[in-house]
């Protein structure tokens, strides 16, 4: 069992997208981290990683490019995280500073050293680096880019701008004020609750909103509203707090959406030339819990009959927001009329999903990538010995299939306080059962005396479990055990 956690408006936001004001940022010089392996391609060839921290994301990556192709690896900071780095003061400050994105002014004193070389593209591991990703690889004027194009990440923009394609998505109103946003939920149907006044029958089947912040990941500040009171409550949530990825931004508005009823999705995608096959596809089992409406309990990969339907529905989605190249990782929701986007994130997957997908479907979204930018190439400029592990574009199908049941189970933490006591029986039990394959429980959870809180969203949650078996019967089981262990793993007193 690990115990240590790997790697590191209008549109509502301002406008200025994760910008940190060029007179705030201290004038260091940038240069390009320039890694080369051995053996290396016979043509110069670079990709560019952009705050690659996690060693299953951007580091996994940058390993299988040197080791399959043979080509130079470049690392850079967003200036998100040049940001971060002027705040905390690291002790190597000045290295990190010198690895941050140039600006335009510093260009082509930044691709002196990179003369001669072909760059691929520039690829983005964390939220808040997006943008800077995009202005980067168009500033570099890299092989594969799709441009700039804010939609890509504002909740708000990127529903309307797919709703302007024809495609079918939930209503919704940007609203600036508690007032539009209580308005909003009556023209999507919310009353006023009146107490006594409603069976609890029909509070259950009552309409529901969600409000949401236009800039967010994991849930965070999500929340799914049955009543005026409630929407109230999830705007002051929303208005005024930090703008992900901008710390000096604060939100003016609140996303007020059309509830989607239905089953959740993950569809994770590798796009060439406007060609979108997908790497995996994702069950979420997400609950109420801890006073939060949406609480991951599981990541499973899925094979069922409307991974079809689905696949080709974001295909749509992904032309309609103009990506042609790169990796997307998406969500949407399966409901009685059909799929309904929540949102496309043009990056991977936030989650350890390399040992499932290696697993049970036998290939993963980093290795496609790479044959996406590099497939074309004459082979003869790469290493000879690696060959036969590099993936062909041409025999990769449009969708995946899966021969394994596996999944990724999310612990769920429901003690608030000082933890007294974690239930080693518990995590015993779990670590011997037959599919699990690996469990880690992050620190804070394991030491006695420090302050935990109850998991509300996925930045929240005190660890995870990996499943893969053959036997469906016996991983459902599995599965089924560990959400019923745990309520039971940490005690607290307040």
């Amino acid at each position: 069992m690990r115990s240590c956690r790997g790697g590191y408006g209008d549109n509502g936001s301002n406008n200025s997208e994760n910008r940190i004001g060029e007179n705030e940022i201290l004038s260091t010089p940038v240069t390009p981290f320039i890694d080369k392996p051995s053996p290396a391609a016979t043509k110069e060839i670079a990709l560019i990683l952009m705050d690659s921290f996690a060693f299953y994301h951007g580091r996994f990556l940058a390993h299988r490019a040197k080791v399959l192709y043979g080509i130079t690896i470049v690392p850079v900071f967003s200036n998100y995280m040049k940001g971060f780095f002027q705040m905390q003061q690291p002790p190597d400050m000045d290295h990190l500073m010198s690895m941050c994105m140039p600006s335009e002014e510093e260009k082509e004193a930044w691709l002196k050293p990179l003369e001669g070389f072909e760059l691929l593209a520039v690829l983005c591991e964390s939220d808040s680096g997006l943008a800077d990703a995009e202005r980067l690889e168009s500033l570099l004027n890299t092989t594969f880019q799709n441009g700039f194009n804010e939609a890509r990440r504002n909740k708000y923009m990127m529903i309307e701008k797919i709703r302007e394609a024809g495609i079918p998505v939930v209503k919704q109103k940007l609203c600036c004020s508690v007032e539009e946003a209580q308005e909003a939920a009556r023209e999507l149907g919310i009353e006023e609750y009146k107490k006594g006044k409603s069976t609890p029958l029909e509070q259950l089947t009552s309409t529901f909103v969600v409000v949401k912040p236009v800039r967010g990941v994991g849930s965070e500040d999500v929340s799914l509203c049955q009543s005026i009171a409630s929407v109230e409550k999830a705007f002051h949530q929303i208005y005024g707090g930090t703008v992900f990825g901008s710390p000096r931004e604060k939100h003016q508005s609140a996303l007020v959406q059309e509830f989607a009823e239905g089953q959740e999705f993950a569809i994770d995608v590798v796009s060439k030339n406007g060609e979108h096959k997908v790497a995996a596809v994702w069950k979420y089992d997400k609950r109420p819990a801890n006073g939060a409406s949406f609480v991951y309990f599981a990541t499973e990969l899925y094979n069922g009959p409307e991974v079809a339907e689905i696949s080709d529905y974001l295909r749509r989605c992904l032309d309609a927001l103009q990506i042609s190249w790169g990796i997307t990782h998406s969500e949407i929701i399966m409901t009685a009329r059909g799929p309904r986007l929540v949102e496309v994130n043009c990056r991977q997957h936030n989650m350890d999903f390399l040992p499932l997908t290696m697993e049970c479907i036998g290939y993963n979204v980093f290795d496609m990538l790479l044959t996406a930018y590099l497939g074309d190439k004459d082979p003869d400029i790469f290493p000879l010995g690696p060959a036969a592990e590099r993936l062909d574009w041409e025999l990769l199908p449009l969708n995946p299939s899966v021969r394994m049941c596996g999944a990724m189970i999310h612990l769920a933490c429901f003690a608030n306080g000082t933890l007294t006591h974690v239930n080693e029986d518990a995590l015993k039990e779990i670590q011997n059962m037959d599919s699990v394959v690996d469990l880690e429980v992050y620190p804070a959870f394991l030491h006695v005396g420090n302050e935990i809180q109850p998991t509300t969203d996925i930045k929240t949650d005190a660890g995870w479990a990996q499943l893969i078996h053959p036997d469906p019967d016996q991983f459902q089981k599995d599965y089924d055990r560990i959400i019923e262990l745990m309520p039971c793993i940490f005690e607290a007193k307040t």
